[in-house]
């Protein structure tokens, strides 16, 4: 008999543990997860699961607007925003700058820079291949 109540006591002790390190916390973060759902209005900052910032624009039962670049908006499955975004995920980019302002500057230093080479242009035809220089053509 006392084999018997020393086996269920530690069938017991395994379920409880099972609920509390697995089930418990699962169902903690389906809940944060769904209030960050309910919490979702326009304006707000996310980041999705793809690693993608972007500002919600509009929010509809299962699918909500993101604005990942100024003028680029894109429709993702309300599952895809994993949170909402706090100042520390962000670097760099804040709201008096600008990615046009970004480019700008990225293009001017490439082009005037001297120790930036140009990439060879290709021929868009395809050449002769009687040379001693190999055959190129567009991929």
């Amino acid at each position: 008999m006392p084999q018997q109540f020393n086996t269920l006591i530690l069938i017991v002790l395994m379920v409880v543990a099972f609920y509390f390190l697995i089930m418990r916390p699962q169902k903690k973060r389906q809940q944060a997860l769904a209030k960050t759902m309910r919490e979702l209005e326009p304006g707000t900052r996310v980041l999705l699961g793809s690693g993608v910032f972007g500002t919600v624009v509009s929010v509809g039962e299962k699918q909500a607007v993101v604005e990942i670049a100024p003028g680029v908006e894109m429709t993702v499955l309300k599952q895809a925003i994993v949170r909402r975004v706090t100042d520390t995920d962000e670097d760099g980019l804040g709201e008096d700058d600008s990615y046009d302002d970004e480019l700008e500057t990225t293009s001017d230093a490439t082009t005037t820079d001297p120790a930036v080479t140009p990439a060879p242009e290709y021929p868009s035809q395809p050449q002769d291949n009687t040379g001693s220089e190999p055959r190129r053509t567009n991929l």
